[in-house]
């Protein structure tokens, strides 16, 4: 009996978890900047610079960008800021990891801080979180059917696996040229350019992902009087990434970093500096699946033979369901005691968190948190540039349209839009649109059939009509592989038909050998 097989390429997880990094350095400040008065802001975003898998470990090269806000020793200047970076690296160890796997690693800045030493001499502190999955692409063939044997008794189970297209990673640059808004002052200097990317899609076709979204782009900067101004604006992108197996049906799980920002100011065709060119790099990491469904051989035999049956046993993951949910959250921020106005907000950066991911009874429970970190303007000279942090919680119930006791969610949270609004009262409204994509798995053991071997049956193992009593937990095919004939020649003899339950005690006539 020669089985036919189906090809199916899956991930397989070799180790998954987090760890982190300190980055731990003193900042001087350089000789053309005034000396420091007080820090108004220390923010710090961290990017993957590199990753490589080498003797079974993997080698994580990385960068912490630095804004420092601050208040100088200086009558006439209200505030500076010094940009700078510092590179970290960190292994992840496991004796899974061979170097034909893949790892993919996100980094996000969980805690910074600093301590002034003195004028011209700062120390930080930034704790980076590395989430990391390394995984290795497995070829499983899976037997469908057999050929060259008329009357093969199969027993099938149908199976809804990933199969996995393609697992990479690319970068492109998004370039932009972003004009000081009518009525407000020229630039006279930088502070800061802050970038976020925003409703992010993606669609599959033959052979290509194309990926579409927004850079959200603010720049904090002064005018010739010292006045802090800020101008905003959102740049499109759209990026075809090639992936030569990708179709209609292809699934996508795509995470987004902003690894390099570059930008410069340019005259406009007046001659004054109204313009900031842009250069942004994107890194775009593509996890590209399609669901399958297998009607997978788990049993068969040939009757009148002797059968064995050479199996393999293999964990694979069955998706089982896929919910989604999009929500709108609303939260209205009011100024605490002793906090300095609004008289602009500067920008809204959101980062979202899932604490609890349960199911319950045939439903995922999704709870959670979104940081939202408030960079605004005030009226204040001693607190010219404010930034406040406010937690917006959520919960949600997904369905997930199965009842297994054994499954695992996997979710996954994002902000697409995050919009925010000052009303009369000094108050800031924000509104976010959070996303939650989830994967319910089942992980299982499956044995395949890898082949099939027969021979005649001897004259000892050969039978006349027996006659069978059915006993707790038989079925017709365990009875029918034992005495190696045919299902349909036992509903036959006994006048059954195949709707037909097997009762404890019944009496069965076996057909002879």
């Amino acid at each position: 009996m020669e089985l036919v097989k189906e090809n199916v390429t899956v991930n397989q997880v070799s180790c998954k978890g987090d760890t982190q990094v300190l980055v731990d350095e003193d900042i001087i400040v350089p000789d053309v900047k005034p000396d420091i008065l007080k820090i108004l802001q220390l923010d710090a975003v961290s990017c993957i610079t590199n990753k490589e898998i080498t003797n079974g470990r993997v080698n994580v090269t990385g960068r912490v960008d630095l804004k420092i806000l601050y208040i100088p020793d200086s009558d006439r200047e209200k505030v500076k800021s010094i940009i700078t970076s510092f590179d970290f690296t960190q292994n992840v160890d496991s004796k899974n990891i061979t170097d034909d796997m893949t790892a993919i690693i996100m980094a996000n800045v969980d805690r910074a801080e600093f301590s002034l030493i003195n004028s011209r001499k700062l120390r930080i502190k930034v704790i980076v979180g590395l989430d990391y999955e390394v995984v290795a692409e497995k070829n499983v063939e899976i037997a469908v059917e057999a050929e060259d044997c008329d009357n093969a008794e199969l027993l099938k189970e149908n199976v809804k696996l990933q199969n996995c297209i393609g697992l990479t990673e690319t970068e492109f640059s998004v370039k932009e040229s972003i004009e000081v808004p009518n009525g407000q002052t020229s630039i006279n200097e930088i502070l800061k350019v802050d970038t976020k990317i925003s409703d992010s899609e993606y669609k599959a076709v033959t052979g290509k992902i194309v990926v579409k979204g927004e850079i959200s782009v603010c720049v904090l900067y002064t005018d010739s009087d010292c006045c802090i101004q800020f101008m905003e604006s959102e740049v499109p992108f759209t990026e075809i990434i090639d992936c030569d197996d990708a179709g209609d049906e292809t699934i996508c799980d795509i995470d987004y970093s902003i690894s390099d920002v570059r930008y410069q100011i340019a005259e406009d065709n007046d001659g004054d500096n109204r313009i900031v060119d842009i250069d942004v790099t994107v890194t775009a990491q593509v996890k590209a699946t399609e669901n399958v469904a297998v009607d997978m051989i788990c049993d068969c035999y040939e009757p009148f033979t002797k059968t064995q049956l050479l199996k393999e046993e293999v964990e694979l993951e069955e998706v089982v369901s896929r919910p989604s949910s999009q929500n709108t959250i609303r939260e209205m921020v009011e100024m605490g005691t002793g906090t300095p106005s609004v008289s602009g907000v500067y920008d809204v950066i959101t980062r979202p968190y899932i604490t609890k991911a349960q199911i319950q009874r045939g439903k995922l429970l999704a709870e959670g948190k979104i940081e939202a970190y408030i960079l605004y303007l005030t009226d204040s000279n001693e607190s010219p540039v404010y930034s406040m942090k406010k937690e917006l919680p959520f919960s949600y119930m997904l369905d997930c349209e199965s009842t297994y006791s054994d499954l695992i969610p996997e979710i996954k949270a994002e902000v697409k839009h995050t919009a925010y609004n000052l009303n009369v009262a000094g108050e800031i409204e924000i509104r976010c649109i959070l996303s939650l994509n989830a994967n319910i798995i089942r992980k299982r053991k499956i044995e395949l059939v890898n082949e099939v071997v027969t021979e005649p049956l001897e004259n000892g193992d050969k039978n006349g009509i027996v006659i069978y009593f059915v006993q707790k937990g038989d079925n017709l095919w365990e009875i029918a592989k034992r005495y190696a004939v045919p299902q349909s020649e036992i509903l036959r003899f006994n006048n059954m038909e195949e709707s037909d339950k097997l009762e404890i005690g019944n009496r069965l006539f076996i057909p002879s050998i």
